[in-house]
């Protein structure tokens, strides 16, 4: 699993950002100082750190400077989080070997891509989904014990049905797009419902992965496919929401919905028994 530093002062910055990268798969570690910064990266070996410039003890720009200076941790990737959006400052975190440079305010789904991009242009294990980062199959399989462990925890496989005839008559970017929207679709909901213990992922284009609270297995069941159809409509042309249909050709197919199941637990189990004896 790709391990994350997230070095950032603000407790609920940082809450917010351990949260969400858990939710897409990731392990996080925070640290709220310079020097404590430098200490679990040192321990830790990172795949990627989130390194905020203003922090109360030393600032990013030294915890980047004592990071290349060491041979354990001079090839970590680093990426500038900060208020500062001057020109020169850019080119000071750049000039020290930083990676990347975002100013906040700041969009999580383009932090998330940038950190995505980083790892795999470094080569880095493939276990997220190229498009939504999102953990692949792999990825999945890997983290099942542990969300099994948790009595809590209900699991839903989540369909998009009708994609590939979608996909036919309008062409696979506009297919991408759906597939990502629908990421960020069940990221959003995920992150109201059960912002620290639910899990996404993306087995295959059309199929998502989710385990999340009991408790709010209901809401999401109720209000994922509404916001899904509201989105979805916005890929169609006016004639085929006229219809209730997409045409491909001399052929036709109703409009995409999501379809929601339910998966027991003790089903995973056996999954995951028969994926290790192979």
């Amino acid at each position: 699993m790709n391990k994350l530093l997230v070095v950032e002062d603000e407790v609920i910055t940082s809450d917010m950002l351990r949260r969400y990268f858990e939710i897409v798969g990731y392990e996080v570690l925070n640290a709220l100082t310079g020097a404590e910064a430098v200490e679990m990266a040192v321990k830790h070996r990172p795949a990627v750190i989130v390194l905020d410039i203003m922090l109360p003890d030393i600032d990013g720009y030294e915890v980047c400077r004592r990071l290349r200076s060491d041979k354990r941790t001079e090839r970590i990737p680093i990426i500038f989080l900060t208020q500062k959006d001057e020109r020169r400052d850019r080119l000071d975190g750049l000039g020290l070997g930083a990676d990347d440079y975002l100013t906040k305010p700041f969009d999580v789904e383009e932090l998330r891509l940038r950190i995505h991009n980083i790892i795999d242009r470094l080569g880095g294990t493939p276990l997220v989904d190229a498009r939504t980062s999102l953990p692949n199959k792999e990825l999945i399989r890997q983290r099942l014990p542990r969300l099994l462990d948790s009595p809590e925890s209900a699991f839903l496989d989540v369909e998009i049905e009708q994609l590939e005839a979608f996909g036919k008559q309008y062409g696979p970017v506009a297919a991408n797009q759906v597939i990502r929207t629908t990421a960020k679709l069940i990221g959003d909901l995920l992150h109201e419902v059960d912002p620290s213990d639910s899990f996404i992922g993306h087995p295959v284009d059309d199929h998502f992965f989710i385990a999340v609270n009991r408790k709010a297995v209901e809401r999401v069941r109720r209000e994922l496919p509404e916001r899904f159809r509201r989105q979805a409509a916005k890929f169609y042309n006016p004639s085929d929401l006229t219809s209730g249909k997409g045409q491909a050709g001399e052929s036709s197919a109703p409009l995409m919905s999501l379809r929601l199941r339910s998966v027991r637990a003790g089903l995973l189990r056996s999954l995951l028994k028969k994926e290790g004896k192979g």
